[in-house]
């Protein structure tokens, strides 16, 4: 099959590898994964899925995940993530993940392989080249840039140059070869499309997207109550943060917005929603020359079912990123979820389209900059955000972040790849 897409079909089911190094059970697999293969499903397509799952997190949840996946008929070959030697493990998991793909490849016949960020797209170029099954390379981020623009592959280290040269070579033929191509941001697109490689793949933008039925905005009296189990006080002025933290994610600033913040409004709070531990935060404050408080952070680990309950016992959300090449196709979950829960955000600018989103659905302010001057701005903007009408800003953030339009984007591409989509 050429790149020009699969024509019209008379039967639209469409038979799709699914490939993806992060697990099903893993938080992201609840998030950004399920929910979208589901309503694919639902629609009459046919799913084979390949996932990495850590050990703890397949314990805790298998059963629960296989039962959904089975019930949306799906069909799930979850692989074993090797936790260390860090890189002896990701090479043995790569192997993994080539024989799991051509085994499949060789049991049934698919129409399309879908793969999740570079490591699956690798993969699923594999199959394409040697199965000609066409390839939609769903790239949730600059993989490579976004590991050396978060420390993690050092232009001062040896094996940092060796991998980020190696997995550059891997993206310029992934965009060389895809038979189509999805980013995060619209900002993202205009780059891929000036990137070595690029052939002229059409290029779509799903940014991520939450579940408005799951996440929504709290009465008073849930508020309250979720307030209450935190030990928070009702009358408290509360910043809120969900996910992950070092690397990009800028959490020295976020603790210097609230340090503006509480000298603005006394008693004021932090609430973190995550697997984090009060004492790491209190010695990032303390070395960033903040002197903050216990009573003042608050800590809360949380499924994906009940990260609503404790968004909405905040008032601003905070997302911040380092602001770097990679930024541009960062498409932040939380932001989602803030604005699905009638929380408005804080963030910054040169990241993905948070900027253009927070402007449309009126959701918040951006931080050109991370000085004392563009941080005072946004603390004293705080007061005015958290008394934003939170069923109103739900609502006008639903047409550019509600899953549906996510789901209904994937299935056009399933249908027809020759054809863009952009959702919002």
């Amino acid at each position: 099959m050429s790149r020009a897409g699969r024509s019209p079909r008379a039967d639209p089911a469409v038979r799709v590898l699914y490939i993806s190094y992060d697990g099903l059970t893993d938080p992201l697999g609840q998030s950004q994964i399920l929910p979208y293969l589901a309503g694919c499903a639902e629609a009459g397509h046919r799913l084979t899925i390949v996932s990495f799952e850590k050990d703890e997190r397949l314990a805790l949840l298998g059963e629960q995940v296989r039962g959904l996946v089975e019930a949306h008929g799906m069909e799930w070959r979850p692989e074993r993530f090797r936790p260390s030697p860090p890189l002896v493990a990701r090479a043995l998991d790569q192997m993994a993940m080539r024989r799991s793909v051509e085994r499949l490849a060789r049991e049934q016949r698919f129409d399309l392989v879908h793969a999740r960020s570079y490591p699956a797209a690798v993969a699923g170029l594999r199959l394409k080249r040697r199965h000609g099954v066409p390839l939609l390379f769903d790239m949730r981020g600059f993989w490579p840039d976004s590991r050396r623009d978060g420390g993690r592959w050092s232009e001062r280290s040896l094996l940092g140059r060796t991998l980020y040269r190696r997995w550059k070579a891997h993206e310029r033929a992934l965009l060389r070869e895809s038979d189509h191509i999805v980013a995060m941001a619209d900002a993202a697109r205009a780059a891929i499309r000036t990137m070595p490689g690029y052939a002229g793949a059409p290029v779509s933008v799903i940014p991520c997207c939450t579940d408005f039925e799951l996440f929504d905005v709290a009465l008073p009296e849930q508020r309250r109550e979720a307030r209450a189990a935190l030990g928070i006080a009702e009358d408290a002025l509360v910043l809120v943060y969900v996910g992950s933290l070092g690397t990009i994610y800028r959490l020295e600033d976020q603790l210097r917005l609230f340090d503006k913040v509480r000298l603005r409004r006394a008693g004021a709070r932090l609430l973190f929603i995550g697997r984090h531990r009060k004492a790491d935060l209190l010695a990032a404050a303390g070395a960033a020359g903040i002197a903050l408080g216990e009573e003042e952070v608050s800590v809360v680990a949380a499924e994906r079912a009940e990260i609503g309950r404790w968004i909405s016992a905040g008032d601003v959300g905070t997302c911040f990123y380092t602001p770097a090449f990679s930024s541009l196709n960062v498409s932040p979950t939380k932001l989602a979820e803030y604005l699905a829960c009638g929380v408005p955000a804080i963030g910054n600018c040169q990241v993905g389209d948070v900027a253009r989103l927070l402007e449309r659905c009126r959701g918040g302010m951006t931080v050109a900059d991370f000085s004392d001057a563009a941080l005072e701005r946004a603390a004293g903007a705080v007061l005015e955000l958290a008394a934003v009408d939170r069923v109103a800003l739900r609502e006008r953030a639903r047409p550019l972040l509600d899953l549906p339009h996510a789901v209904a984007a994937y299935r056009s591409l399933y249908e027809r790849l020759d054809r863009p989509v952009t959702v919002g």
